[in-house]
């Protein structure tokens, strides 16, 4: 993609030509990325021969005036500078550069994705919900979410894509879980069933069907199954946990995730291991706690790597593995940072953390601001005053 985006601006094409990735076996965003891709690179290359009626025809696809492809504007724009090298494109090039203009934004810049609106209120709704705020409110998000389920039973980051993903189901099935079991049990069980769905042959799960197994998201899923009783799927769980803690490196890290800090991933893996106290889970929990503790900084706070300066949003995962340890003192330390950080009207300002597509960072404040208070949910719960 960024060899791509180098030939967009003028570049020369890469000496020696590019390999090119088959679409094949990649979930539907991926395959869209890569052949815009293939496409720009082999136009470049002066290698028509390598672009088929196919791949025109999967571009030509995700096109409809006004409308973002999956609310994926970045997609949108590579599709379109594929298009445009293309003869027969003129209008479609041109609906699509109209319809991309409609979410500039008042600064003159283009976001990536036209919102994360879905994504947003599942994990505003559960910060919310376990910090407990008004119960009209909290209904009120809870009725939203129910009304924003894919017809697969699954959640995506905004009602604008059909895709539905690992991460924003588990953490919607959490939410209303705790606001109502009973009255959600439908979407709930639907939910579920999405999940077990996409549940790879290695016992993990991954973000989208088809894709490989992450530990962040095998994690998430745990969490949510302990949350309908574990007997009921200790099968699943059970292998899920074998994943989990086959993928958990000798220091007690995980692989990246959707977050540039890995204590997004331990604070996950933590919580899932939680309810266990036998097979896997302790060992795994054990490894986090050892290297939780180990990696916190002079200040009270954590950073997304070892040796990094503390920053808010790594210090609120860290203090949600803190809050459960038996010693209070590493949770109180990292409550005085985060303290320390907070403004007057409540914020505290935290770097971006999520990143998509992975490595690269984006920044939606009020996400940072969900995770901020639910790690103080966190901490007001399992500590006594």
């Amino acid at each position: 993609m960024f060899q791509a985006i180098l030939v967009m601006l003028g570049c020369e094409p890469p000496s020696g030509g590019c390999e090119l990735l088959p679409p094949h076996g990649l979930h539907p965003w991926a395959s869209i990325q890569v052949t815009a891709a293939k496409v720009v690179l082999a136009d470049a290359a002066a290698r028509s021969d390598m672009i088929g009626s196919e791949d025109v025809a999967l571009l030509l696809s995700t096109q409809r005036p006004g409308e973002v492809w999956e609310g994926n504007l970045l997609i949108h724009l590579l599709v379109l500078h594929a298009l445009s090298r293309l003869p027969g494109n003129v209008t479609t090039v041109r609906d699509g550069i109209r319809t991309a203009l409609l979410h500039q934004r008042d600064d003159g810049g283009v976001p990536f994705v036209t919102d994360t609106d879905t994504w947003t209120a599942v994990t505003a709704g559960l910060a919310l919900r376990t910090a407990g705020a008004p119960c009209d409110s909290l209904d009120r998000i809870a009725q939203h979410v129910r009304r924003l389920q894919q017809p697969s039973g699954g959640w995506s980051y905004t009602d604008r894509a059909r895709l539905a993903d690992t991460d924003c189901t588990t953490v919607a099935l959490e939410f209303l879980h705790a606001s109502d079991p009973h009255a959600y049990r439908t979407p709930i069980q639907r939910g579920i069933h999405a999940l077990l769905s996409v549940r790879g042959g290695d016992g993990g799960f991954p973000t989208y069907a088809g894709t490989p197994s992450e530990a962040c998201m095998t994690a998430a899923v745990i969490n949510v199954l302990a949350t309908q009783g574990s007997a009921r799927y200790q099968r699943v769980i059970d292998e899920a946990m074998t994943f989990l803690a086959g993928g958990q490196k000798p220091d007690g890290s995980f692989p990246p995730g959707w977050s540039d800090s890995r204590l997004h991933t331990l604070f996950r893996a933590h919580l899932a291991t939680r309810p266990f106290t036998t097979g896997r889970a302790p060992v795994v929990r054990e490894r986090i706690v050892r290297l939780v503790r180990s990696v916190q900084n002079d200040d009270g706070g954590w950073g997304k790597e070892d040796g990094t300066p503390s920053d808010a949003i790594s210090t609120a995962y860290g203090l949600i593995v803190a809050a459960g340890l038996p010693d209070h003192l590493p949770a109180v330390r990292a409550a005085e940072y985060l303290l320390s950080q907070q403004h007057s009207d409540g914020r505290i300002d935290a770097p971006p953390d999520m990143v998509g597509p992975r490595p690269l960072p984006y920044h939606v404040p009020i996400l940072s601001d969900a995770v901020l208070l639910l790690s103080w949910a966190h901490l007001t719960r399992r500590v006594t005053p």
